[in-house]
């Protein structure tokens, strides 16, 4: 059973039981358990799995994809669909932020950017029009260094950047999307050429406050030269695919940064709603005249396909893959074990999960909520009286 609700536009579903007595693991708010010996927030704490909507792109909203996030938390996110004839590389992008009760931390995932720049004056001038009617922003190529850096000054209240360092396994995916660009310029000889830096630094604010950045860049460029004048004429489009800030107060670094590494390394895109959306970009870029948004949603056989899955047994499915490893999460993975904030436990199923880290103890539920406790007494199916397995650290 799920609980929605609807926050500035965006319906957020967590699921967990609704209803239930004040002491009862689903309720809302901390306190202390029935028998007035446990307190969350103290004693325990509890990660529910949060479910971003898509409530644009089809008939109804769907489920786009989801992630942990502590219980009592203020999260807030789905999926927003761009105009046709705006910028490309935003067409379809998803945000989500998340900040604890007392507002001291918060996680925020942006949506992705995409800037464009032509070395050709006219064209240039095209894509600077375009810009200011919903086309790419206008930028040179810049690598994730100097756009946490600019990003800092700009948005983020003039905080500072310090201890930069290589994300490796950003640069690993960087890595693939490279490999893939590079095949299909030999392919078509369109003389792309990919590139891209993955980056994590540390932030302090004016108010003393502290963060950590989490910055993927991918860029792909064209070098050319007017066959007439020979002047350059190249251009390049460059993505900020990856951003993610988490910001909290410097006595509460450790706890912010578990909390950080949990949310990032729990995350899952729906396959189904994953492959909707791609097959209907691909339709979209055959399609020669500009169209509205309100008359080319996701209609017909890809909503009606889409409904048709939504049964129980594919709704069984989609739960199997929020419980999986999964490869093409691996560098949220990868960048949480270099700052060592999570440890891997095995589920109720026997599948791996990667929660916060400093825990000896948790439990789990099959909807895909966990317990995490330093208490050896505490025991959440017996004080709550309901259906929680122990988990296991997996060596």
């Amino acid at each position: 059973m799920t609980c929605a609700r609807v926050m500035a536009g965006v319906a957020i579903v967590v699921s967990v039981a609704c209803g239930g007595g004040g002491g009862d693991a689903s309720s809302g708010g901390g306190g202390s358990a029935p028998d007035g010996k446990f307190v969350e927030g103290k004693d325990y704490v509890v990660l529910e799995r949060v479910r971003l909507l898509d409530s644009q792109g089809f008939d109804k909203p769907v489920e786009a994809m989801s992630l942990l996030a502590p219980r009592g938390w203020k999260t807030d996110g789905g999926v927003t669909w761009g105009n046709w004839n705006g910028c490309r590389g935003e067409m379809v992008t998803w945000r989500m932020s998340s900040v604890s009760p007392d507002g001291a931390i918060r996680i925020d995932i942006p949506p992705t950017r995409t800037f464009v720049w032509s070395e050709d004056p006219m064209l240039q001038q095209t894509n600077l029009r375009a810009a200011k009617t919903g086309g790419c922003a206008v930028h040179e190529p810049f690598d994730a260094t100097t756009y946490l850096q600019a990003i800092a000054r700009d948005e983020l209240g003039g905080a500072t950047v310090s201890d930069v360092k290589t994300d490796e396994s950003l640069m690993a995916t960087i890595a693939k999307m490279v490999q893939i660009s590079d095949e299909t310029s030999r392919q078509f000889g369109n003389g792309m050429q990919a590139s891209g830096t993955g980056i994590y630094g540390t932030l302090k604010f004016p108010d003393g406050s502290e963060g950590l950045a989490n910055i993927g860049v991918s860029s792909f460029k064209k070098d050319a030269r007017d066959m007439f004048t020979g002047r350059p004429n190249g251009f390049s489009s460059t993505s900020v695919f990856h951003r993610v800030i988490v910001r909290f107060p410097a006595d509460r670094r450790e706890e912010a940064l578990k909390l950080f590494g949990t949310t990032l390394s729990s995350y899952r895109v729906n396959p189904n709603w994953q492959q909707a959306k791609d097959q209907f970009i691909t339709k979209l870029g055959n399609i020669e005249h500009a169209g509205n948004m309100d008359r080319i949603r996701l209609m017909g056989e890809q909503s009606a396909a889409y409904a048709k899955a939504r049964s129980d047994a594919q709704d069984a499915s989609m739960r199997n893959w929020e419980q999986q490893n999964a490869a093409s999460d691996a560098n949220q993975h990868r960048f949480i074990q270099t700052i060592r904030e999570v440890e891997t436990w095995k589920d109720s199923s026997g599948a791996p999960v990667e929660l916060s880290a400093g825990y000896h103890h948790g439990w789990s539920r099959p909807d895909g909520s966990y317990i995490l406790t330093n208490n050896s007494n505490f025991d959440p199916a017996v004080v709550f009286q309901q259906n929680w397995t122990k988990m296991e650290k997996k060596k």
